[in-house]
């Protein structure tokens, strides 16, 4: 890392890591992600679990390191109950800043996930084996209507002034989501992964978003495409409308050329990582300014 990059990296943030503990094994834990971040100059992170919430742990690991802006949330899997306004309403009085909604489990991708990265899905599928129905969530009653647990987390959502993240949901289940929410006053709506292959977007599905009053994410471990073809896209968008985070944490990446990810081979760290993101964007022509915008001013506006 050139002292270039270390200046841009000064009081940045990584919304999106994986750290331990963990139902898979993660490179860091949450105390050694603090202390990598500290010594790297940044400013936060959002623990993010796909499993279980996150805001207690970051509540607890703040304590340790209080100059840090550390923040968790909840992912609306199987393990707290899918579409579960409760398991928001907890996590925001906790502390918890981001609702996820469903990931691995969200039934648009759950299937891929199977076939393709079973590593991801390893519990879901021992269970089924054993007469486990499929888990396999969605935001959809069997009218293709927004289901009434939706319109409650979304109350919460605003009651708390939270972050709303479309996670791996369909491409239709993602408008429909972000549309309601832009009729119902949300401040704050993240499109996650414009760039994996499960819910990978168009430049012109991007500006839609952009249009609804959405932010959209890139993150360095889940691109499907050429790095250089995704700073194109986002030159088209404007780059001021997107996030740049890690989703690092993994030990190694999946193998294999059906599991969306474009990078192999053992994973950087997520200091790491957000470094290389930037020397990517750097080496395509973003400015000083327009990197900033991603990684310091966007993420800031997200939690405050």
């Amino acid at each position: 890392m050139n002292d270039h990059v270390k200046k841009l990296l000064q009081g940045a943030y990584d919304l999106h890591v994986h750290s331990a503990p963990d139902t898979r094994p993660r490179s860091v834990n949450d105390f050694e992600l603090a202390e990598r971040f500290k010594k790297a100059g940044f400013k936060g992170f959002a623990i993010k679990a796909h499993f279980t919430p996150t805001a207690d742990r970051a509540f607890l690991t703040k304590l340790h390191y209080p100059e840090l802006t550390i923040v968790g949330g909840v992912v609306l899997n199987a393990t707290i109950g899918g579409i579960n306004p409760i398991a928001v309403e907890t996590s925001a009085r906790l502390g918890g800043k981001f609702v996820w909604f469903p990931t691995v489990n969200a039934k648009h991708d759950y299937n891929r996930l199977k076939n393709n990265v079973p590593v991801m899905v390893d519990m879901e599928i021992q269970l089924e084996k054993k007469g486990m129905k499929p888990f396999e969530i969605t935001i959809f009653d069997n009218e293709g209507k927004l289901i009434p647990e939706v319109h409650h987390i979304i109350d919460i959502v605003n009651k708390y002034n939270l972050i709303m993240v479309t996670a791996h949901l369909s491409h239709e289940e993602a408008f429909a989501l972000i549309r309601e929410g832009k009729k119902r006053g949300v401040k704050k709506m993240l499109v996650a992964h414009v760039d994996w292959k499960g819910t990978f977007y168009s430049v012109e599905e991007q500006k839609e978003f952009v249009k609804l009053g959405a932010m959209l994410e890139h993150s360095y471990a889940t691109t499907s495409v050429p790095f250089e073809e995704l700073c194109v896209q986002m030159k088209e968008v404007g780059s001021e409308h997107f996030m740049i985070t890690s989703d690092l944490g993994i030990v190694t990446m999946p193998p294999g050329n059906n599991t969306g990810f474009f990078i192999k081979g053992d994973a950087p760290y997520p200091d790491d990582g957000m470094a290389l993101y930037v020397e990517i964007l750097l080496k395509n022509g973003f400015s000083d300014q327009e990197i900033r915008k991603m990684i310091v001013e966007n993420p800031e506006f997200l939690l405050h």
